[in-house]
């Protein structure tokens, strides 16, 4: 290590196949990696890493805060296996006032748009809905896109009084910009002004005797109060607050976030993490910005070391001053600590239903644990466009960022070829880490396709377990919880199937990944096909026709990446069922998966 620079930087493992596997950022290199190396105890998680590990490489930065930054960049573009890595914090829904000429209120989970207003994050998207429904009342902005708005023709939003029609300049952009305002003020506590002017308009248009205008701003000043009063204040402080709070509590590590905004809790979140993480507020902080790119004015962080350059670093990524506060607001951190002590309480209830159901998986594979289980689906429609997808399960739960989709090159309409060139390429996908390695395979399949997958997992040596998972011959009804499944699961080498009863723990947790993986094998399936014959994916929606699906697409033309998309929308905007709007939302929705 006499080599490695003694200056502040950023070191890479790399694994097979050159692919990065852990990044790091030291204030000496030198020091930093010769640790790695030395005599002292190492977690678990270290170990595997220098074992998986085939060279290292570093870069050199300036300072510590600039190694702070680009290891943030580094973790989010390259996902490297052994860093934490957030699953779900770009998933966090927000309210977004756009930057235009006439602003819109919309719902999105992309804060990429630096001119635009966000305010969140939300952590129930239902509940954001609902929010944006009040705000629409109380602040009647446009919903429609701008290619509609461009035609300058009043729609059905105006007769109701939920939008004061700028298309037809019927409000003037002074007035219009003032709404816009009012949402930016509600959304920083400053809600008593918003009252009192809401309060003399509509005093000034009754005594004028415009009666219409008046019930319009009651309307609105009733929507506002409306609102409020189903929040809470938390605290007098009205600037924009995360609060981070790593804890151990019952044998689990986890951080628990609160997101405060004008005095207002708007969410609380619990992530949990393995106990062997170093640094793990500090780096959950990072990361959480890297990827979210909102700020707030204060960040509260407590259980945990907090170095100078995370500060620095969130500060130069806001281009703008981030205040740290590790001590005081003690009323909001004992809010945390109830928080956290709930969602530890949940994820232990949940844990427990499954403590029974891994060691039985694991004794029927043969294996000392199973906690990753991938299964494996062949789809095709009518012989043509075969796909195979698989889809992951990690402790129980579904972990969609691993999910992957295969185009089948060898066979049409063969399930057996397909599940051998599948295997093969996932195989080849984990010999270069590309793809982790499941403890458990479970093909959606009979005996054949069982036996072609094991012989490619024992072409590349691997040491994981296979089952399949197929109905039975006879298709028994099951009338009695203890009557036996219709469902068979097949064991490599075995010539009968496995016996389960129908409320086998074991039975019903591979039904649930089969049916998954069929699910998303469908969608896939459907979506190729479609595509390839240059029609709308939107005809595989039961009861849309070609002249529906034209009348959809001309009134909401970005349909496909409409953030804030829903039944209502398309019913009133396209003019659809409802119970047809909604097929449409949800088949959008499986699109993006």
């Amino acid at each position: 290590m006499q080599d490695r620079p003694t200056s502040p930087g950023v070191y890479l493992f790399h694994g097979a196949n050159d692919r990065i596997i852990y990044v790091g950022k030291a204030k000496s290199l030198r020091n930093r990696l010769a640790s790695y190396f030395n005599a002292s105890q190492k977690t678990i998680k270290t170990t595997r890493m220098l074992a998986a590990a085939k060279s290292v490489r570093t870069i050199v930065t300036t300072n510590e805060t600039e190694a702070f930054l680009l290891e943030s960049n580094l973790i989010k573009t390259e996902q490297p296996k052994y860093n934490i890595l957030l699953k779900d914090s770009k998933a966090y829904p927000y309210v977004k006032l756009t930057d235009e000429a006439y602003p819109r209120l919309i719902y999105t989970r992309k804060t990429d748009d630096e001119r635009a207003f966000y305010f969140g994050p939300f952590v129930n998207s239902g509940e954001l809905r609902d929010i944006i429904e009040f705000l629409r009342d109380s602040f009647p902005l446009r919903t429609c896109t701008n290619q509609q708005f461009g035609r300058g023709k009043i729609c059905l939003k105006y007769q109701i009084h939920k939008c004061p029609a700028p298309c037809e300049e019927l409000i003037s952009k002074a007035e219009y910009a003032t709404i816009a305002d009012d949402v930016k003020r509600f959304f920083k506590g400053d809600t008593g002004d918003v009252k009192k002017r809401l309060q003399e308009q509509m005093e000034r248009a009754a005594e004028a005797m415009r009666y219409e205008e008046a019930a319009f701003y009651r309307d609105r000043l009733k929507a506002v109060g409306g609102l409020f009063s189903k929040q809470q204040a938390i605290t007098t402080d009205t600037r924009s607050l995360d609060l981070f709070y790593r804890h151990e509590i019952r044998d689990t590590v986890g951080v628990t976030q609160l997101f405060i905004r004008g005095g207002w809790l708007i969410g609380a979140k619990t992530h949990f993490f393995s106990p062997e993480e170093d640094d793990l507020l500090e780096r959950f902080i990072m990361q959480f910005y890297a990827n979210v790119r909102q700020f707030p004015d204060l960040i509260v962080a407590e259980g945990g070391e907090i170095s100078e350059e995370l500060i620095s670093g969130i500060s130069a990524m806001a281009g703008k001053k981030i205040l740290l506060r590790l001590r005081g607001y003690a009323d909001l951190i004992a809010l945390a600590v109830k928080n956290a002590e709930h969602s530890v309480n949940d994820y232990l209830l949940k844990a427990a239903a499954n403590k029974d159901l891994f060691p039985m998986l694991s004794k029927i594979c043969g294996k000392d644990s199973v906690y990753r289980v991938e299964c494996i689906d062949i789809s095709h429609l009518g012989g043509d466009n075969t796909v195979g997808v698989s889809v992951v399960s990690e402790g129980g739960a579904f972990y969609k960022r691993d999910y992957r989709k295969y185009k089948i090159r060898s066979a049409e309409n063969n399930d057996v070829q397909s599940i051998k060139e599948l295997m093969n390429r996932k195989m080849a996908n984990v010999a270069d880490g590309s793809e982790i390695e499941a403890d458990l395979y479970l093909i959606d399949g009979g005996i054949s396709q069982l036996n072609a997958a094991v012989s490619e997992l024992n072409r590349a040596n691997s040491h994981a377990a296979c089952l399949s998972i197929s109905k039975s011959r006879s298709l028994r009804p099951t009338k009695h919880e203890t009557a036996e499944s219709i469902e068979e699961i097949h064991e490599h080498g075995r010539k009968n199937p496995l016996k389960f009863r129908k409320n086998d723990p074991v039975l019903l947790f591979l039904q649930k990944m089969r049916d998954e993986a069929h699910r998303f094998a469908i969608t896939y399936s459907r979506n190729l096909s479609l595509k390839k014959r240059n029609v709308s994916p939107l005809l595989a929606v039961s009861g849309m026709g070609t002249k529906r699906a034209k009348v959809l697409l001309t009134a909401i033309p970005d349909l496909y990446t409409r953030e804030d998309l829903s039944p209502e929308m398309i019913h009133i905007e396209a003019k659809l069922p409802l119970d047809l709007a909604e097929r449409v939302v949800e088949f959008v929705q499986q699109m993006k998966l």
